[in-house]
């Protein structure tokens, strides 16, 4: 569940991203026939093709991590309602797949990438 207190964490966190890359290697991915519409572009998502382009952004953001590591933890703490100490002991793996199956944050970051994208990021 995205919580209200995770939101600011978030927009300083996607903020510090340069999406380009992103967006570029996004291009570059033949896995979706030429959609008419965004609601035909859903309809084409299955768990396959989201998988694959999780991890074709997770590969053009890893590079960038430096950028808001500091702000990971507390990002962590906040989601999951616990304190920063107990954050930092988390096992990542099983948070990243918890946050990557989260529809909330799904949601948040579809939007953000795409005003981000339509501003020019």
């Amino acid at each position: 569940m995205l919580k209200v207190a995770t939101i600011p964490v978030l927009t300083r966190m996607l903020a510090k991203i340069d999406i380009t890359p992103i967006i570029e290697r996004l291009k570059g991915i033949d896995i979706f026939k030429a959609p008419e519409s965004a609601e035909e572009a859903k309809k084409e998502l299955d768990p396959e093709k989201v998988g694959v382009v999780g991890a074709e952004i997770i590969a053009e953001i890893m590079p960038q991590i430096d950028k808001i590591g500091a702000d990971i933890p507390e990002f962590i703490a906040l989601y999951k309602g616990v304190s920063l100490k107990e954050a930092n002991e988390l096992d990542f793996a099983v948070v990243l797949n918890e946050l990557i199956n989260d529809s909330g944050i799904r949601s948040f970051f579809s939007v953000a990438l795409r005003r981000k994208v339509e501003q020019g990021s």
